[in-house]
């Protein structure tokens, strides 16, 4: 076994295991880009190479390294440490790949003819992809680290206690230790082994703490459980109903939830199915949302408003929402709406004071106003009008703080007979468009004459070069000609999207 630098896991496990896969889980900030700095410092005191894959800038890491009292300039100059970043649409090219195995070639000359003793990954998650249960990217990446033959330190960005991300398969058969990272109260986190290769391996979790100029250590205080429990001596604890209408909770949410309070976590009910909300003494239904569900928890929180005697309602999010979908969620009944992205003493006080109210059953609002969605029908989306587009820009300029967000405008080549299009062309493009969209989080496909409009949401011009990459890898696998692309990222685009959206129809 040899020393991983992270002093609790050093406790529980004795050290990793040499040219093996190790595999670190936990929320956000549980501490896990610590860690993987802790792991290749190790090897960079004893004089060896190391190589560290982040999604991080480097700025932000050296800045954390300092904190943790890791140097990392003096081996970034003389070549013993690497940083490679992941470029914003890795993760998009490396899923649609039809050959992952090319990208970590170009990743092993990147890291020279020398291997390198560790490297960590941090997070995996861009090689996951989207694809089914077991992706080939997993399978492609537990084959090079293995090639590779360094010790290998991997983080995820979720639990693998039970029922974990059947795409993950392929890196937990290879790992020879499994390791979740909790974050308690305070600056109080902890470790626990979730699988180990190794005999009589305890389960309860350690705690540490994370010091400024010392960096991961076991917790000092005298009495951690008092540290992660902090109100259980004030009596007994609140209690909140915790519905998600994802697949699973959110377990950002539900950590953060139950520092606080005792929660009973179920499923969100279909809709006409009974809410069956049989927790007593309960002091606030929290409903865990993603951008994906909204539409079901907005209909989840118009039945709880209906409810006789219903306590406050909750919407709760791992990222902020849309201000449109907040606005609908306040209308519908929801007594807040919070975000994990917020501080958790703000996301916890926010949550304490909605809970400590009466519930403030809906109204009919005195204003409406139209929020635009992309339109169904029969199960597949429609594209927009152009006055339904040219509203729904209008709308989301008009918020105090709008989004960032790029138009592109794509037009298929014409005929050469009469130079218009083929009849199915704008048809085609609009409905691959909405198949490459993010409809469910408030991207918009219109068509506008004779070319297709499409509103990203939150996308700069950066992230709207990999989306238009996708399409035109799709629309040239159809052998329909070129596209004719324009972009308007706002702010610097909108007054000549303006000319576009405004243009009046042919006649």
């Amino acid at each position: 076994m040899i020393q991983s630098g992270i002093a609790p896991l050093d406790e529980r496990l004795g050290g990793l295991a040499p040219q093996r896969i190790h595999l670190v889980t936990g929320g956000l900030g549980t501490g896990k880009t610590a860690a993987c700095l802790h792991f290749i410092a190790v090897a960079l005191r004893e004089g060896e190479r190391a190589v560290m894959l982040t999604g991080d800038r480097g700025s932000d890491l050296k800045a954390l390294a300092t904190y943790l009292g890791i140097d990392l300039d003096t081996p970034l100059r003389d070549g013993r440490l690497q940083l490679i970043r992941y470029r914003p649409e890795f993760p998009g090219r490396f899923a649609n790949s039809s050959s992952p195995e090319r990208s970590l070639i170009d990743l092993r000359k990147m890291i020279g003819a020398e291997p390198p003793a560790r490297i960590a990954i941090d997070p995996l998650d861009p090689f996951l992809g989207e694809g089914g249960p077991v992706t080939a990217g997993a399978i492609a990446l537990g084959n090079f680290l293995e090639e590779l033959g360094a010790t290998a330190l991997l983080t995820h960005a979720a639990d693998t206690a039970d029922n974990f991300d059947r795409r993950l398969d392929p890196i937990v058969a290879r790992s020879v230790a499994i390791v979740r990272l909790e974050r308690g109260h305070g600056n109080v986190h902890y470790l626990g082994v979730v699988r180990a290769r190794g005999p009589d391996i305890p389960t309860a979790p350690l705690a540490f703490q994370i010091r400024r100029g010392v960096g991961i250590e076991r917790y000092q205080g005298t009495r951690p459980a008092e540290a992660r429990e902090p109100f259980a001596a004030t009596g007994s604890r609140r209690k909140l109903f915790v519905l998600h209408t994802t697949k699973r909770a959110s377990e950002d949410i539900v950590g953060l939830l139950q520092r606080d309070y005792e929660t009973v976590v179920h499923r969100a009910p279909a809709a006409g199915a009974a809410l069956n909300l049989a927790a007593t003494g309960i002091d606030g239904v929290v409903i865990a949302v993603s951008h994906d569900s909204v539409a079901a928890a907005i209909s989840l929180i118009i039945r709880l408003n209906e409810q006789p005697d219903i306590v406050p309602i909750v919407l709760a999010a791992r990222f902020n929402l849309r201000s449109v979908d907040r606005a609908r969620a306040l209308r519908a009944g929801a007594d807040e709406i919070l975000a994990t992205d917020m501080s958790p003493p703000e996301f916890l006080q926010r949550l304490a004071a909605a809970a400590s109210r009466k519930h403030a059953r809906a109204t009919s609002p005195e204003y409406s106003d139209s929020l635009i969605l992309q339109p169904e029908s029969g199960g597949a989306f429609m594209p927009l009008t152009r006055d339904d587009f040219a509203a729904a820009l209008a709308s989301h300029v008009s918020q105090d703080n709008p989004t960032q967000y790029t138009v592109v405008t794509l037009a298929p080549s014409p005929a050469r007979d009469n130079g218009a299009p083929p009849n199915d062309s704008l048809e085609l493009l609009a409905n691959l468009v909405m198949r490459c969209a993010r409809v469910r989080s408030g991207d918009l496909t219109a068509v506008i004459e004779n070319r297709v409009a499409v509103y990203l949401h939150g996308a700069r011009q950066d992230h709207a070069a990999v989306f238009l990459d996708r399409v035109r890898a799709q629309w040239t696998a159809r052998q329909r000609g070129a596209l004719k692309i324009e972009s308007f990222p706002y702010p610097s685009g909108e007054p000549k999207l303006r000319t576009v959206i405004e243009l009046a129809p042919q006649s």
